[in-house]
């Protein structure tokens, strides 16, 4: 694979026929890809115009998609299709355009619950709500905490499962 400079990958790219040529057009306004484009290229240490596994993981944390190592190799293997161990732009492009149409409320309710069960015990207990509302500024004491778990503790427990907090959700 020939190297290109920064200069002329911003040169080749055509945000116009990128956004008419990709899947993820229909995603993303224009102003958004450029965006996408400058966080791409700001990782791609080598200017080549392709990131690889380690410039993947950075990309995807930089748009806000925290995945573990093994996620991040199962994207890539998913996304390169000619099996070179990078991806390009327009493959960057419709990964991310994939991820949002594949999400569905069920998925966002589970990355909203993983965000309240800071203790990863894969429940949601007074204590995970209370530190998660007084870090957006909330005030609530252990009391009011409780009242919250009782409230979305649907089968009795004591503390909430993705269940119950799937369930709850949807009746609000």
């Amino acid at each position: 694979m020939s190297k290109f400079s920064s200069d002329e990958i911003k040169q080749d790219f055509n945000l116009e026929q990128c956004v008419k040529n990709i899947d993820g057009g229909d995603y993303f306004t224009k102003e958004e890809i450029s965006e996408l484009y400058e966080t791409f290229t700001s990782v791609d240490k080598d200017s080549n115009g392709t990131i690889d596994l380690s410039e993947l993981k950075l990309c995807l944390s930089l748009v806000g998609m925290k995945l573990r190592d093994e996620q991040v190799r199962e994207v890539m293997e998913e996304v390169d299709t000619d099996n070179s161990g990078d991806i390009d732009f327009q493959e960057f492009i419709r990964l991310l355009a994939s991820r949002a149409s594949d999400s569905s409320e069920e998925e966002d309710l589970r990355i909203a619950f993983d965000n309240f069960d800071r203790n990863h015990s894969h429940y949601i207990e007074a204590e995970d709500l209370k530190a998660l509302l007084l870090s957006l500024g909330e005030r609530v004491n252990d009391s009011d905490a409780a009242e919250m778990i009782r409230m979305a503790d649907l089968d009795g427990d004591g503390k909430v499962s993705f269940e119950d907090y799937f369930n709850f959700i949807r009746k609000i």
